[in-house]
C-alpha cells in the first residue's frame, strides 16, 4: 500500500534507542572485562613484585644475624655488597624491557623470578665476600626485569611491605633454629624457595595473550582485541628518536630525575636497614626482625589510602610533600634523639618513616606520566626517573658507614636532607605548572605543548 511503512524500516529514533543499548552494553562487557583481567593479573604482578622485594632487601635482616661476621666481612663490604647489587639493578632496565617485548612478559618474567630465586638459595652457600659478591652483582641484573596509574601501582608496592613483614616473622623464626646451617643461610634457601614456587605459578597462571588464555570467552577474546587496536589508535607505539632527543632536552624531565634521586635515597635506606635501625632499640637480634612487622604492615595501609586520596583529588605534589615532611622529621629525629632510654619513641619513628618515605615513589612517577605528552617521551623519562631511584640505592649505602654504627647519625641526616629537597624541588615543580595552566587559561598559551588536539588538557600537580 502506497504510503505504508515497510516492517524492516525503522524510524531514526528507533535506531538510536538501538544504538545507545548496544553502547551500554559493550560498556557494561568492558568493564566486566577489566575487574576479570585485573582479577587474573594483578595477584601475579603482585606476587612478582613480592618476591622482588623478598630477594633484594634479605641482606638487611641477615646482617642483624652475624652474616658480616661469618662471612668475614671487613670495613664497608657490607655496604660495597649493595653499591654491587644496585649498580646492574640500574642499568639492566633497558635490556629486560627489550626482552619483554620480544619474547612476551608472560614468559621472561617468570624465568627471570626463577633465575633471582635460584640466587638468593645459591647466596645461602656463600663462604666469603667474593662468594656473597658474585650472587648480589647477579641477581642485581636480573631483579632489573621489575619495571614499574598511581592507584594500581600502590596495590602491587604494598605488596613490598608485606615482603618486608614477612621476611621479618621467618627471621625472627630461623634466627632461633638450632641446626647445621647459620640462621641467614636458613632465610636465604627458605625465601629463595618461595621465589622459585612463585615463578612456577606464574609460568602456569599468566595469561600469555587473549586468544591463548583458558579464561576469556570468545566474545571477550574480541572485546580485548577492540580494546587492544583502539589503544594502538589512540597511542603512538612507536619510539621515535626525535621525540627522545627533545624530551631529553626538556629541563623538567632532568627536574623529575633529581627528585627521584633525591626521595630514592629513603627509600633504599628504609629497605636495607630497617632491621639495623630497630636492632638499635633492643637487646635481642631476633627481636629486631620481629618489630619490623609493624612497620611495614602499617606502611601497606598507609600507601593504598594516600594513593587513594591523591587519585581522588589529582594532587599529586600535595601528598608527596605531605608525607615527606613527615619522614623528614622522622629521619633526623632518629639520628640526633637518645633512644637508649627512650626505645618507644625510636619505635614510633620507624612507622613514620616507613610509611611515608615510600608514597613519593608512587605519586611522582604517575605525575611526570601525566605532564608527558609521547609516547616516547614518557618512556624516556620514566626510565630516566626509575634509573635515578635506583641510583640512589648506591648513595644510601655508602653513606652508612661501619665506622658510625650503631647509631649511624650521619646517614640518618643525610637521608633527612635528601628529604627536604625533594620537598622544595617538588614545590617548585608544582608551581611552575600551576603558572603553565593560568597561561593557558587566560589564552597566553593557545594550548599545552604537544597537546594541541586536547585544548582542555590541563597539567597535574
Amino acid at each position: 500500500m502506497a504510503g505504508s511503512i515497510s516492517s524492516d524500516e525503522k524510524h531514526p529514533q528507533d535506531v538510536a534507542v538501538v544504538d545507545n543499548r548496544s553502547l551500554e552494553n559493550d560498556t557494561a562487557a568492558e568493564k566486566r572485562l577489566v575487574r576479570k583481567t585485573d582479577l587474573l593479573m594483578m595477584p601475579g604482578l603482585a606476587l612478582a613484585y613480592f618476591t622482588n622485594t623478598l630477594d633484594r632487601a634479605n641482606l638487611g635482616n641477615a646482617k642483624t644475624d652475624g652474616f658480616e661476621k661469618d662471612l668475614g666481612l671487613v670495613g664497608n663490604q657490607f655496604s660495597l655488597l649493595l653499591v654491587l647489587f644496585y649498580v646492574p639493578y640500574a642499568l639492566f632496565n633497558v635490556p629486560w624491557s627489550i626482552l619483554a617485548k620480544r619474547y612476551n612478559s608472560a614468559r621472561v618474567i617468570p624465568l627471570a623470578i626463577l633465575a633471582w630465586g635460584a640466587c638468593t638459595m645459591g647466596a645461602a652457600a656463600a663462604k666469603n665476600f667474593a662468594g656473597i659478591m658474585a650472587t648480589r652483582i647477579i641477581m642485581g641484573a636480573i631483579e632489573a626485569a621489575w619495571i614499574e596509574m598511581a592507584f594500581r601501582v600502590s596495590w602491587i608496592g604494598q605488596m613490598g611491605f608485606i615482603a618486608g613483614a614477612v621476611s621479618g616473622l621467618i627471621s625472627w623464626s630461623v634466627f632461633q633454629w638450632e641446626g647445621g646451617l647459620k640462621g641467614w643461610q636458613y632465610l636465604f634457601l627458605i625465601e629463595g624457595s618461595i621465589t622459585i614456587a612463585v615463578s612456577a605459578y606464574l609460568w602456569i597462571f599468566a595469561p600469555r595473550s587473549p586468544e591463548t588464555s583458558r579464561w576469556y570467552t570468545e566474545e571477550e577474546v574480541r572485546l580485548a582485541k577492540n580494546r587492544l587496536e583502539q589503544d594502538s589508535q589512540d597511542q603512538d607505539t612507536k619510539f621515535r628518536w626525535d621525540d627522545a632527543k627533545k624530551q631529553l632536552k626538556h629541563w623538567p624531565t632532568w627536574a623529575f630525575a633529581f627528585m627521584a634521586l633525591m626521595y630514592g635515597v629513603g627509600v633504599a635506606s628504609s629497605s636495607n636497614f630497617l632491621p639495623t635501625m630497630i636492632k638499635r632499640l633492643t637487646s635481642k637480634a631476633t627481636t629486631a626482625n620481629l618489630y619490623t612487622i609493624g612497620p611495614n604492615l602499617t606502611a601497606s595501609v598507609f600507601q593504598v589510602s594516600i594513593c587513594w586520596l591523591s587519585d581522588r583529588y589529582q594532587q599529586r605534589a600535595t601528598f608527596a610533600c605531605g608525607t615527606t615532611v613527615v619522614s623528614l622529621v622522622a629521619w633526623i629525629l632518629l639520628g640526633t634523639l637518645d633512644l637508649v632510654h627512650q626505645p618507644q619513641v625510636g619505635y614510633f619513628l620507624t612507622y613514620l618513616i616507613t610509611f611515608a618515605t615510600f608514597i613519593p615513589s608512587n605519586l611522582v612517577p604517575a605525575w611526570l606520566a601525566s605532564n608527558t605528552p609521547s609516547t616516547t617521551g614518557r618512556a624516556v623519562s620514566l626510565g630516566l626517573n626509575y634509573m635515578a631511584m635506583n641510583l640512589a640505592g648506591v648513595v644510601s649505602s655508602l653513606i652508612y658507614r661501619a665506622e658510625d654504627a650503631p647509631v649511624y647519625r650521619p646517614a640518618l641526616i643525610t637521608v633527612g636532607c635528601t628529604q627536604g629537597v625533594f620537598i622544595i624541588t617538588a614545590v617548585l615543580m608544582r608551581q611552575y605548572y600551576v603558572r603553565l595552566n593560568k597561561k593557558i587559561d587566560s589564552g597566553e598559551l593557545s594550548s599545552a605543548p604537544g597537546m594541541e588536539n586536547r585544548p582542555d588538557y590541563r597539567y597535574a600537580v
